[in-house]
């Protein structure tokens, strides 16, 4: 296993761990740092608990990916469903983001965070050699 791989692997456990338990327990701080005007009405409170939730789940599966006794595609599944939901989240926020007038700095951190996301998954997978092998 490559050294960089488990780093970048490492650091998207970490990341999505925080802001996945912080969205959790803390929605209204999130929706602070998302520039979200208070109060919260408990369906934005909701939405931001379900993604807190989504990426506590994500970064479980993927630490439970890392273990000795994993299946050897575990990780690599664990990882493309990851990059799904970051694309997932980009194309979203994207369109969010042209669809609306208010186009400030923080209706651009969830698309910053999960372009991030699909960078340090895409790092984060083991290259294998598929030359010659049959699919």
């Amino acid at each position: 296993k490559s050294m960089q791989a488990a780093q970048c692997r490492k650091l998207l456990v970490s990341g999505r761990a925080a802001v996945g338990w912080l969205s959790v327990l803390a929605p209204n701080l999130v929706g602070r740092a998302w520039r979200i005007q208070p109060p919260l009405d408990s369906n934005v409170k909701y939405a931001i608990r379900l993604f807190g939730a989504r990426n506590a789940l994500l970064a479980y599966q993927l630490y439970q990916a890392e273990r000795s006794d994993a299946a050897a595609d575990e990780l690599e599944e664990v990882l493309r469903q990851g990059l799904a939901v970051d694309a997932f989240d980009v194309l979203f926020g994207l369109a969010y983001r042209r669809a609306t007038p208010n186009k400030s700095f923080a209706t651009a951190i969830p698309v910053m965070a999960s372009m991030l996301g699909l960078v340090l998954g895409f790092f984060g997978r083991e290259q294998h050699d598929t030359a010659g092998k049959a699919e």
